[in-house]
């Protein structure tokens, strides 16, 4: 898989969730709803839940420009 950012060759992997406090979770924005603005725009955003879990989910490593992706599924 080609990095999304630099266009190098990813080597693929697993990443988890080590450590992680009870009621952790990520969350997902779209740059749609971080545009939105003032008090009405955080009241109103709609965010995608990711939960962070123990299980190892699909991942990606750019060894180039140093990111990871991770194929995880949303609670959405």
């Amino acid at each position: 898989m080609k990095c999304l950012d630099c266009g190098a060759e990813m080597e693929q992997g697993t990443s988890e969730c080590v450590g992680a406090g009870f009621e952790s979770w990520y969350e997902f924005t779209s740059e749609t709803e971080k545009r939105k603005k003032g008090i009405a725009g955080s009241l109103t955003r709609q965010t995608i839940t990711i939960p962070s879990t123990l299980a190892e989910n699909p991942a990606w490593h750019c060894p180039r420009c140093r990111k990871v992706l991770i194929w995880v599924d949303s609670k959405e």
